[in-house]
């Protein structure tokens, strides 16, 4: 079937022949990229608990946990399969194709359930503009797989301090004058637009081969690319419910302020899952490598080396959370945090355990298993759930801490499992 090809950027111009950096440069400059980015994340919660209150960033929470699955849904992963493309199956412009596609559809499903949903006009228009922020952001994502794809994470490092930085500072000065959440959202929307389409967008245009372009309506090729990458699109689904399930289960049973100070806590682990995910993202395009030609060992030394680290990053940080907690909360955010304390340590431990689970998960990827993933997440998604809802009314927020860290336990038996499998079939 016949294609068409859209050109956008500059064209006539020869990819720029660079060579990778090694490992240890990729995944210096992801972690300083997605750390400074987690930080102006949390400068945006942080604006809000000091400036606003806890139903301010519990309608923020909101919109983010209700866009955020949506959107796992519709990007289908394209990162991860792209970055493990290791046989080229298919070009940059399928992938970017079928995220415009795949975006436009999140927007209306999320515009639909907004329509029909029983919140405020303003809670409402927050859910809004939230996802057309998260919308423009998955084009950056796509670009990123590119450039992880062949081991330019420098590249892209730099692509989200620089949006990072922006989207904080136009945030909070918005939000400092107006104490509103729709201009500030609205202005933090603009911005990321403006950076991807100025920085991101001319970074892949440098890199890319002459030949190929942004855009490329091939029908079958999408058919079979969305073939390929959806079963990854619902692992990262249930992923995303996994962690926000018990936020909506709060939210029900508790209130939007007691679900704004368990996400508030939530977020304080950022900097440990960013670590981690700078360091699988490093490392994914190479595993896939090891496992195509069938090196079995040094992928599994590979794996053991993750798993090791990963560990001993969260024991670190759960005996920093047991002697510092409270003070960290009261500087943090507001003295009434500190009493919550507890439930910090109980969701730094649950944050250990997806630290494996996660690194498991980067190693099924590049082995191409991604059918088993979808069972894994799904019992996760059904036992974090059924324990929230039988340990919140107990248990409070603490209720909530417990489920999640139970139901990631469940994760990383069932991924050690499969990714063992896989391995034998290619040793």
């Amino acid at each position: 079937m016949s294609a068409t090809n859209l050109v956008l950027g500059p064209q006539n111009v020869r990819a720029e022949a660079i060579p990778a950096p090694p490992l240890r440069v990729s995944f210096s400059w992801t972690l300083a990229g997605n750390f400074i980015y987690a930080v102006t994340q949390f400068g945006v919660l942080s604006v809000l608990a000091k400036l606003g209150n806890p139903t301010v960033v519990g309608q923020y929470a909101l919109a983010l946990a209700i866009a955020a699955p949506v959107f796992m849904f519709t990007n289908l992963q394209l990162r991860g399969v792209q970055a493990t493309d290791a046989r080229q199956q298919y070009q940059f412009a399928d992938y970017f194709t079928l995220r415009c596609l795949s975006t436009l559809v999140g927007i209306l499903i999320i515009g639909a359930f907004v329509a029909l949903s029983h919140y405020d006009w303003t809670t409402k228009l927050v859910i809004l503009l939230v996802t057309l922020a998260k919308a423009i952001e998955t084009f950056s994502d796509v670009i990123a797989g590119h450039l992880q794809k062949i081991e330019r994470l420098d590249q892209a490092a730099r692509a989200l301090m620089i949006r990072g930085i922006t989207s904080v500072v136009v945030f909070a000065t918005l939000f400092w004058l107006t104490r509103s959440l729709i201009p500030a959202v609205l202005a933090q929307t603009v911005t990321w637009l403006t950076t991807i389409a100025l920085y991101d967008c001319r970074v892949v245009s440098r890199l890319l081969e002459p030949a190929q372009r942004f855009l490329r309506f091939s029908p079958a090729t999408l058919k079979s690319l969305v073939a390929v990458s959806w079963p990854l699109g619902v692992v990262m689904t249930l992923i995303s419910l996994n962690a926000n399930v018990p936020r909506y289960i709060l939210e029900n049973k508790l209130g939007v302020a007691e679900l704004g100070i368990f996400a508030s806590l939530a977020y304080l682990l950022t900097a440990m899952n960013l670590i981690i995910l700078a360091l699988g993202q490093s490392v994914s395009a190479r595993l896939s490598r090891l496992f195509a030609e069938g090196n079995v060992r040094s992928f599994n030394l590979m794996m053991r080396k993750l798993i090791t680290f990963s560990v001993c990053l969260g024991g670190a940080a759960a005996l920093l959370t047991l002697l510092a907690g409270r003070q960290i909360l009261a500087i943090v955010y507001r003295p009434e945090y500190a009493e919550h304390a507890d439930l910090l340590v109980v969701m730094v431990v649950d944050a250990a355990i997806m630290a494996v689970g996660s690194f498991l998960g980067f190693g099924m990827t590049a082995a191409r298993s991604f059918w088993p993933q979808v069972p894994i997440m799904a019992a996760s998604v059904i036992s974090s759930a059924g324990l929230t809802l039988a340990l919140v009314p107990r248990f409070g927020l603490m209720g909530a801490g417990y489920a999640l860290m139970i139901a990631s336990l469940i994760r990383v038996a069932a991924s050690r499992f499969v990714l063992d499998s896989a391995l034998k079939r290619v040793s």
